[in-house]
């Protein structure tokens, strides 16, 4: 199975503004048509209506290949305090029209859903990590909370979810430490409840990619940038149990051209 790691759309109200994702999403339709998307938040720039409208009409044609899991911003009113109103539109406008295996608002629990056939089936754990802010010092701090933590640990504790490859995605860093606008507050105790027992996670919210190897049990640990207008974004490949990670393009072959011959002319 192939599976490609994005974040972070931001989609506006106007279209004009939303070119580069849209753009992006094209290339990555047409140039990789059996790929299944991984999305770590901030679908939206701040949850209005109208940017859910223009982020599904986007990702619509990706339905049954495309799992995403909420940002600060899609919940945020002006991108950071958070809003029971626009909560509920990410469950209503996105995660059930793509058909994802559950919703995010009520039941404090994981989203979860297993792709794949018997030969190599994946368990897609996301999970919400939105702080429910109610300070200025919460600015799109995340918090995973000790229900979503408890019902994660019984997931993987579970005997039938052993045997099979394990991807974890949300959308706060998990390694910010001491920033009273971003940190996820409980990152240690999501370390040790998935300790030697997921395969990969994924996140975004900084806008900076990482990788890190071998962590905490973990073969892969990915940090995505902001999708849209970027010439990479990474491929997760795994077949029979193993894992190998590598940047794919996403880049139109028009603005490599043009890149080409920009680099050229210097």
């Amino acid at each position: 199975m192939k599976f490609l790691h994005l974040s972070d759309f931001h989609f506006h109200r106007d279209q004009k503004n939303n070119k580069e994702a849209n753009k992006t999403l094209e290339v990555i339709r047409a140039r990789y048509p059996k790929h299944t998307l991984i999305v770590t938040g901030d679908i939206t720039d701040d949850g209005d209506e109208l940017q859910y409208e223009n982020a599904f009409k986007a990702l619509e044609p990706f339905i049954g290949r495309i799992f995403i899991a909420p940002g600060n911003h899609d919940y945020g009113a002006v991108g950071h305090f958070y809003s029971r109103e626009r909560a509920l539109r990410f469950d209503e406008m996105l995660s059930k029209p793509l058909k994802q295996g559950g919703t995010f608002t009520g039941e404090a629990a994981p989203v979860v859903d297993i792709v794949g056939d018997t030969g190599s089936r994946v368990m897609l754990i996301a999970l919400d990590t939105n702080l429910e802010t109610n300070h200025p010092f919460d600015f799109a701090c995340g918090e995973v909370g000790e229900k979503q933590l408890s019902s994660l640990e019984s997931l993987l504790s579970a005997p039938d979810s052993e045997e099979i490859t394990k991807i974890l995605f949300f959308h706060h860093h998990p390694f910010v430490r001491n920033d009273p606008f971003g940190e996820m507050r409980d990152a240690r105790q999501l370390m040790r409840a998935v300790y030697y027992k997921i395969d990969v996670m994924l996140f975004g919210h900084k806008h900076v990619a990482g990788k890190w190897k071998n962590v905490n049990g973990i073969q892969y640990i990915l940090a995505s940038d902001n999708t849209p207008g970027k010439a990479y974004a990474r491929e997760i490949f795994i077949e029979n149990g193993k894992i190998r990670v590598k940047e794919v393009s996403i880049r139109s072959e028009k603005k490599i051209r043009k890149r080409k011959r920009k680099v050229e002319n210097r």
